[in-house]
């Protein structure tokens, strides 16, 4: 039986050494383009290449995030970054648009293309459509160990899930807030992180707790998952190290059947590396994923101060270093005296009452142990590979070096020949001896590889210092590179060329929400209205977009975030009702509707909404929808440079969704520190929404939007009597008429429509 794999995160190249010294079977990293931590400190082209052939010299694999939101400008770059990933034997890619993944099959067959977790793929229609092309499918965080194993049955597909760190409250990292704040887009790696922020006062009502599944690995293994992953790219290389190492003892300790809950210490330290307080996940069925205590890191609890006092649930020593959390604010210092019935101690146990004479020490505050020093090294011991190096000078000829090793996972002995550029010559002053050479080259380090022989035989002849010293600094670089060369050169992708259509009709699309508002858009001649497809009055919906009267169509509006349970809920109903169309905002819709043995089924026509983030050309080629709704992220410019504008549709009027929730709230708002509410609501799947603080609204900008080749767009309007009075505006907007705005302009906005985001 072959075993589950662990992936590790690496932000820098110590945090790679870490992962490869704990244990880890595959690392995933960054370079400094289209990856969803951009804020990291991620690798160039040559750090790239180094950290793949470290990691494969050690037999460890090395996955390349891509896995951000391409726009139309930058296909080339993408492809370029992809020539230059299986140049270097990078092993998989890790990619959000996976409308990329036949082109790249196409010319690099060999190389792996893994699903991220923000494509979304959180049902088994979204495996099997994209099953062709993907290897592997990390799966949204919110799903739950049964629903997992579902997707595993019904397509033994690769799965991978996340088992450890960060989680973001919005379903698969899709959110839309800070982008619309402030032009930092989390679907381009650059996260405002609007969730860690206070709401509501000062409760962190949207900050998650770090995800922990270290006593639930048998649990993951059972569930069909192929692949566990731990989040951390931004995390430094102690918390990369002790979180492999756990998890890979772990590992071992179930294929060895030995497995057992971590001793209080081992938790303990995992907690040190970093935590938000832990939380198992809605993997394991957790209902709430929040504490609203405090977003950042935490440490271990020492408990909460009560009458002066601070009783002890964990031990403490002098210059441990802590954190205080009172009100949401924070203060920290390192411990220069504990009282201990007023007398100052050096340590103190676990149920001891003490005072500690430090800033924030008040009544109520909750106390963290945030570091404390064991003597232990995180990152794991360095098994660097000896070498046997021998360098011959002679008079009047190059000088000669010889390298020897055997790489680990080989007895195959390897050796380097290598010659220097500058005849040695006669010493004009003082001869270059033999201990001055050996102290040269002593001179040498490397986290790769150590010098166990020295072989040295010179004549005492002179070179410069400055080759010495120039073979020193490259010789991790030429060991390397004659193991695990590059390709001479990358194989270049030819640019992708796309149809180009011009927009054929004007036509307004309107999402409602009663049987009233339909009746409303029909009246006022909408072309397309949306209904919630899981509505209970949906019939009565569909025959009333069939009276005599209606010019209008009925498609059905779904949700993004669908299980394989609402699938198959939906399956049911295309069944049993007959809707003009559907508008997807999941990929796995695509599959159901392909795949159904109803011919009336399997030609309806298809609208993708704006949660599917529809962001360059080759999504529209690929996919081929009836129409898209264009990302609200999309900037005028970027929207005017796409090929086929018949098919783009732009979100004009109403409060789009920046988040979806599978997080029970107690509240209908949340309001942020600059006094902006969001409003909740939850649809008929029980997922909760956030909705931007302002309505977007293009009014006086509509010409804008035309002018930019695109003649149809979107409303999303929740109040009954705007719809008809909405509808007739934009009309008119839409056919270039001048007419007053000032009805609907009230706290409203044009969101990324002039600004875009980065």
């Amino acid at each position: 039986m072959s075993q589950i794999q662990l992936l590790s995160p690496a932000g820098s190249f110590d945090a790679l050494i870490a992962a490869v010294n704990n244990g880890a079977n595959a690392i995933y990293l960054g370079s400094k383009l289209f990856n969803a931590r951009r804020l990291a400190n991620n690798f160039t082209g040559d750090e790239l290449k180094k950290a793949v052939q470290y990691a494969h010299l050690h037999n460890v694999k090395i996955y390349l995030t891509l896995n951000t939101l391409i726009k139309n400008q930058e296909i080339i770059p993408l492809l370029n970054q992809i020539s230059l990933a299986h140049q270097l034997h990078i092993d998989a890619l890790i990619m959000q648009d996976l409308t990329f993944a036949s082109l790249i099959k196409t010319h690099f067959p060999q190389l792996e293309i893994h699903a991220s977790t923000q494509a979304t793929i959180m049902n088994s229609p979204s495996v099997h459509y994209w099953k062709n092309h993907i290897t592997t499918f990390v799966l949204a965080r919110e799903l739950t160990k049964q629903e997992v194993h579902t997707i595993y049955q019904n397509t033994h597909a690769n799965l991978e899930v996340f088992i450890h760190g960060h989680l973001c409250i919005s379903y698969s990292g899709q959110c839309l807030i800070s982008s619309l704040i402030g032009k930092r887009s989390g679907n381009r790696g650059l996260c405002a992180s609007s969730c860690r922020k206070p709401y509501n006062g000062s409760k962190y009502l949207l900050s998650a707790k770090d995800l922990c599944m270290i006593n639930n690995i048998k649990d993951v293994i059972e569930s069909g998952a192929k692949t566990i992953k731990i989040e951390g790219r931004m995390k430094p290389a102690q918390y990369v190290g002790i979180t492999t190492k756990y998890y890979r003892e772990q590992i071992n300790n179930y294929y060895n059947n030995n497995l057992k809950p971590l001793t209080q210490d081992q938790f303990d330290n995992l907690r040190m590396a970093f935590n938000r307080e832990f939380t198992s996940g809605y993997f394991n069925n957790q209902s709430l994923i929040v504490d609203p205590t405090y977003s950042s890191k935490r440490g271990i609890y020492l408990g909460t101060i009560n009458n002066g006092l601070l009783q002890l649930e964990h031990n403490l020593e002098l210059y441990d270093g802590i954190g205080i959390i009172n009100h949401g604010k924070r203060t920290g210092d390192y411990i220069r005296k504990i009282l201990k019935n007023d007398t100052e101690v050096p340590s103190a146990k676990t149920a001891e009452k003490i005072k500690l004479l430090v800033p924030g020490f008040q009544n109520h505050a909750k106390v963290y142990l945030m570091s404390q020093h064991q003597g232990q090294n995180p990152l794991g011991e360095n098994h660097n590979i000896p070498l046997d190096i021998t360098i011959i000078i002679q008079q009047s000829q190059p000088t000669k070096i010889t390298i020897i090793l055997t790489p680990p996972n080989t007895n195959q002995q390897q050796t380097i020949n290598l010659i220097l550029n500058i005849p040695a010559t006669a010493p004009l002053k003082h001869p270059f001896t033999k201990e001055l050479l050996e102290i040269e080259l002593q001179k040498y380090t490397s986290n790769i590889f150590h010098i166990q022989h020295l072989n040295t035989t010179t004549d005492n002849s002179f070179i410069p210092k400055s080759e010495l010293t120039h073979f020193r600094k490259q010789i991790d670089q030429t060991i390397l590179d004659h193991l695990y060369p590059a390709l001479p050169q990358k194989k270049i992708i030819p640019p992708i060329t796309f149809p180009k259509t011009t927009a054929k009709e004007k036509k307004i699309h309107i999402h409602v929400y009663s049987l009233n508002a339909i009746q409303q858009a029909i009246q006022a001649q909408a072309d397309i209205i949306y209904y919630d497809a899981f509505a209970a009055d949906l019939n009565q919906a569909i025959q009333l977009t069939k009276s005599p009267e209606s010019k209008s169509k009925l498609y059905l509006y779904t949700p993004m975030a669908m299980t394989d349970n609402d699938m198959d809920k939906l399956k049911t109903i295309l069944q049993t009702n007959t809707p003009t169309g559907i508008l997807a905002n999941n990929i796995g819709i695509l599959n159901l509707l392909q795949s159904s043995n109803n011919p009336q089924i399997n030609s309806l026509p298809l609208i993708f909404g704006y949660q599917m983030n529809i962001f360059n050309d080759n999504q529209l080629n690929y996919y081929n929808p009836n129409g898209a709704i264009a990302s609200i992220e999309l900037n005028l410019q970027e929207l005017s440079q796409f090929s086929q504008k018949d098919k783009l549709i732009y979100f004009a009027h109403g409060y789009p969704v920046v988040m979806s929730f599978k997080e029970q709230f107690d509240t209908d708002h949340l309001t942020d520190e600059k006094h902006y509410t969001f409003r909740l609501r939850k649809n008929s799947l029980g997922t909760t929404e956030m909705l931007y603080s302002k309505q977007l609204a293009l009014l006086q900008h509509t010409q804008e939007i035309v002018n930019a080749g695109i003649s149809q767009i979107y409303l999303d309007i929740e109040k009954d009597q705007d719809i008809s009075p909405l509808i007739k505006l934009y009309k008119q907007l839409l056919d270039g008429q001048l007419v007053s705005t000032q009805q609907f302009k009230q706290d409203v906005t044009i969101g990324n429509l002039i600004k875009g985001v980065m």
